[in-house]
């Protein structure tokens, strides 16, 4: 195999991983550009190392997506979206239910795109009786509708029968005057418009506890209970 066959193989791989911002998995990217998987898993092998490249796991599945991914300027995007938040807070002070229920209505008019992958996953999900995996799927699914923090944390810090609690960390909404915290009470709603529609499932999403004011460690937990 000739070197320009190598960097053919390399391109055409990264601009579908760019038109594909969520990710495709191994075999997605084989079927998308007919190559061999094989050469598929060579290749994100090398991305990975050369930090081209992030990958994340979802359920048995592993996602590439690439770190030069085709959006507006993420600074720009970000900037406006907290200009929004700030005004709102503004306006509308201690709102948070009806940002909930603004949350739940943009699940109706905006299809998030959550790729092939998820959808299978809320597809095995839904045909389960168990509670607890299917609230878990939160922490997978969370970062498709909020686009601009590849680096957030999620982890699980309390579960039982039919609630979790979970820690998100490093977030650019989280800074100490606390003006954009509106949009956790919209990704509440989302959240609850997303299981309404994937899993035929009620559930209540609500900010348990917010960290904002020490510089090295800001969080907020947010609560998932089924209904």
């Amino acid at each position: 195999m000739s070197d320009n066959e190598k960097v053919n193989y390399k391109q055409e791989i990264l601009d579908l991983l760019e038109d594909f911002p969520f990710g495709l998995t191994i075999t997605e990217l084989a079927d998308k550009t007919g190559f061999h998987r094989n050469t598929i898993s060579k290749y994100m092998n090398i991305f990975e190392k050369e930090k081209i490249v992030n990958k994340k796991e979802i359920a048995t599945a592993s996602v590439y997506y690439t770190k030069e991914r085709k959006y507006l300027r993420k600074n720009l995007v970000l900037s406006f979206i907290q200009a929004l938040l700030s005004g709102l807070k503004q306006e509308l002070p201690d709102q948070e239910e009806n940002l909930k229920n603004i949350g739940r209505i943009i699940t109706h008019e905006f299809q998030f795109p959550i790729g092939n992958t998820y959808a299978e996953v809320f597809k095995n999900a839904k045909n389960s009786s168990e509670i607890i995996p299917k609230l878990k799927l939160f922490q997978h699914f969370y970062n498709s509708f909020d686009f601009f923090q590849d680096d957030l944390e999620i982890k699980i810090i309390n579960a039982n029968e039919n609630k979790i609690i979970f820690r998100l960390q490093n977030s650019d909404f989280l800074e100490p005057s606390r003006k954009y915290l509106y949009f956790f009470s919209i990704a509440c709603g989302i959240t609850e418009g997303i299981y309404l529609q994937n899993l035929n499932m009620k559930v209540d999403c609500s900010i348990e506890k917010v960290s904002s004011s020490d510089e090295k460690i800001r969080y907020i937990d947010i609560s998932l209970i089924a209904l």
